[in-house]
């Protein structure tokens, strides 16, 4: 047992330190603009073993707690709690861990969600909820590492046990695998939908996936690190969207900035007139 909790670290993340830092008391409703855009945060919820998905009084959290929530992965960062109420007296607690556990890419989450949320807004009478060419998906991935798919064999792994399956050789292969392969799949079935409706070029998944060095690890927050990521961003900019595509990321950012600009004067006019 003491060997095992030897290879079985706790998150070494403090985090109660960065709280206010830079959002300090600003709740989700003061980022929302005044047309009042629709906006999730993807976490598990330990008590219920459910995704938290929903626009309800009690979220409108303060946005250091979601964004702590949110990021609260497992062997990095430690669970997160914290309690809100709905503004009528009631207290509502939230005991988080990071929903990418369920869903790394939670864009089909957005997605259904959408769906749902158009039939009740009246500045999208026009638009009916499965109207997938209606509707501009961009999906932004943190990034993989180039040399993921090589980076255990069968023969390696038959040799693990518990320990190993979590920590081997300071990276966690099980989460690992299991993120990778849920956002692959995600992105597998969007870009099907899409492109079985004539929409493939609605949606734009956008993702780095050839990550070196520190720019993999995810708890490394210092300066060097972040102007490394800025760099890969930058980078990210030129390459062409998919081997199919030689529209490059910047290209497909501009075009869906400028679809959403002319579709948003679109329905100004109309609640003008």
């Amino acid at each position: 047992m003491d060997r095992f909790l030897a290879e079985n670290p706790q998150p070494n993340i403090d985090v109660s330190n960065h709280r206010n830092a830079n959002v300090g008391e600003v709740n989700m409703d003061e980022l929302i603009d005044k047309e009042g855009q629709w906006i999730y945060f993807n976490s598990i919820v330990l008590k219920q073993k459910q995704i938290q998905i929903a626009n309800s009084p009690h979220l409108d959290a303060k946005l250091s707690d979601i964004c702590i929530g949110t990021s609260a992965a497992p062997t990095y960062f430690p669970p997160y709690y914290f309690e809100n109420d709905d503004g009528k007296g009631n207290q509502y607690e939230f005991n988080l861990i990071d929903g990418a556990v369920a869903a790394a890419n939670p864009a089909l989450i957005a997605l259904s969600t959408v769906t749902r949320s158009v039939e009740a807004d009246p500045s999208f009478a026009s638009i009916k909820p499965l109207d997938i060419k209606q509707i501009l998906l961009l999906s932004l991935g943190t990034g993989t590492t180039a040399d993921f798919a090589g980076t255990y064999t069968a023969e390696e792994a038959d040799n693990w046990g518990l320990v190993s399956w979590l920590f081997h050789n300071n990276s966690n292969p099980l989460i690992e695998m299991s993120s990778e392969a849920s956002a692959i799949m995600n992105d597998y079935y969007i870009a099907t939908i899409y492109h079985a409706l004539g929409a493939e070029t609605n949606y734009l998944r956008i993702e780095e996936r050839a990550l070196t060095g520190t720019t993999t690890q995810m708890d490394n927050a210092t300066e060097a690190n972040m102007n490394l990521l800025v760099q890969v961003g930058e980078n990210l900019l030129k390459k062409p969207v998919s081997k199919k595509n030689p529209e490059t990321n910047e290209e497909a950012l501009k075009r869906f900035a400028k679809l959403l600009s002319e579709r948003k004067k679109k329905r100004a006019n109309k609640a003008d007139s």
